[in-house]
């Protein structure tokens, strides 16, 4: 009895000391296919898809992001939160990830754009062959405010960018918006 006792008293402590890491929180959407992400600081909301694979909440030196994935992780959503205001060298940073793996870049948009919300973000997107020979795709929208930078950014090979996979892009820049 003092064994169990003891033990019990030890997992109860265990459990009260994890710190619980929560960078956003999930509510339902009016459409099914989607959800609300909703972050308090900085305060913003985006619709995500509900239709992913995983969804992996993480922070990495002050980065807080939301990574989503489809079809065996092929391709790559994520929702990504830090402080600063420099988003050109965020747009950079973004550029330099994946350098050693793409060839043959074609830069389809370096610009500033105005979404459905009438938010203006930088947009940047390159095609690109991939390290596996196939035609790949990085997008990009950075949404700057404040001490803050948001960018969303979707990783896939091109191919896959149609009918709803291409509709989660859309619906995520156009449905972001500061809280």
């Amino acid at each position: 009895m003092r064994k169990t006792l003891t033990f019990g008293a030890l997992i109860l402590i265990f459990f009260l000391s994890v710190q619980v890491v929560q960078a956003g929180t999930f509510y339902l959407h009016d459409h099914p296919s989607y959800w609300w992400y909703v972050v308090d600081s900085p305060a913003f909301s985006v619709i995500v898809p509900a239709t992913g694979q995983n969804y992996i909440e993480r922070s990495i030196f002050g980065m807080d992001s939301l990574l989503i994935t489809f079809q065996d992780g092929t391709i790559i959503m994520e929702v990504n939160s830090q402080p600063g205001t420099d988003v050109e060298a965020v747009r950079s940073s973004l550029e330099a990830r994946f350098k050693p793996l793409v060839k043959d870049v074609t830069i389809l948009a370096n610009q500033e754009i105005t979404t459905s919300n009438n938010l203006r973000c930088h947009f940047y997107a390159y095609e690109a062959t991939g390290a596996n020979g196939k035609r790949v795709m990085l997008r990009s929208v950075i949404f700057q405010r404040g001490g803050h930078v948001v960018y969303l950014t979707y990783y896939l090979d091109s191919a896959l960018f149609k009918d709803d996979i291409r509709e989660y892009w859309i619906r995520a820049v156009n449905g972001f918006e500061w809280n």
